[in-house]
């Protein structure tokens, strides 16, 4: 009977470790399991912009503007002049600088020790030059006269080539008014004297339209030029003077109209006539 009990609680124990199904392992955890957290997408950069910046629109150039410059009037003639006053008992000396330094500063200290005033047709090349005795004539208030810069004919007809377009004309001026006015501050304006005397109606247009309103011509030629002697410049001078004449001159070397002005402005004065430049017989 013992045999029996024993035979059924060994089944039994059996049985019991048969129905728990531990198998040692952990059961699975309950709920949904939450998916794993995306980047946030990142925005396109423009080339060049640094991450982070908020990139800001470029705004289209503006057209290039062309350079504001007022035309010169196109209206305006240079007036030819040989005369200024002729009611009064004036004339005015005009002196040419347009080769070499010559009798320059002699005539300077001539018209300085008898207190006369006169105009200078001056070229480029010999103010640039000559920068000394340029900025003295502007200091002794004398006036300057724009007479070309390479004393190249507008016209061509003393040098029998073709005449000066507008633009190598107005080229002419503009570089002999350049020149001046770095130098001395002055201006030749408004007076322009032809190379050569060479003019036509073209020339007056075209001159005129850029602010020269006086091509000064003359009355009187000393003829110095012509390498006559001093005595016979200053008889000549005396001879021929006019109220309002206008004279011309030269520096150069070339011509003794330096040496006879002492003695032409002494005649002159005897006979009464007061002696000046252009604006002052312009007057």
């Amino acid at each position: 009977m013992n045999r029996t009990f024993v035979a059924a609680g060994l089944l039994l124990a059996a049985l019991v470790v048969a129905c728990s199904g531990d198998n040692g392992s952990d059961p699975p955890q309950s709920g949904t399991v939450p998916p794993a957290a995306l980047p946030s997408p990142t925005p396109s950069l423009t080339p060049g912009e640094a991450p982070g910046s908020t990139a800001t629109p470029t705004p289209s150039p503006a057209a290039a503007q062309p350079p504001q410059t007022d035309p010169p009037p196109t209206d305006v003639v240079a007036q030819v002049i040989r005369y200024g006053d002729t009611s009064r008992h004036v004339v005015a000396l005009t002196f040419d600088a347009g080769s070499d330094v010559g009798y320059a500063a002699m005539i300077l200290d001539t018209l300085s020790a008898n207190g006369v005033r006169a105009s200078f047709g001056m070229t480029g090349r010999w103010a640039e030059t000559n920068p000394g005795l340029l900025q003295r004539m502007v200091a002794d208030g004398h006036t300057l006269i724009n007479h070309s810069y390479g004393h190249r004919s507008f016209t061509g007809d003393s040098s029998q080539a073709d005449g000066l377009s507008e633009a190598e004309r107005w080229d002419e001026l503009n570089r002999t008014e350049q020149i001046i006015n770095d130098l001395t501050g002055a201006t030749t304006r408004p007076y322009f004297r032809p190379p050569f005397g060479d003019y036509d109606q073209s020339v007056n247009e075209d001159v005129g339209a850029f602010g020269y309103t006086y091509n000064v011509m003359w009355a009187i030629d000393s003829r110095g030029w012509m390498g006559i002697p001093a005595a016979q410049i200053a008889q000549r001078c005396i001879d021929l003077a006019e109220p309002g004449a206008i004279y011309v001159f030269h520096v150069g070397s070339a011509s003794e109209d330096g040496p006879a002005l002492q003695s032409i402005i002494d005649g002159l004065r005897a006979e009464g006539y007061e002696i000046t430049d252009l604006p002052g017989v312009l007057e």
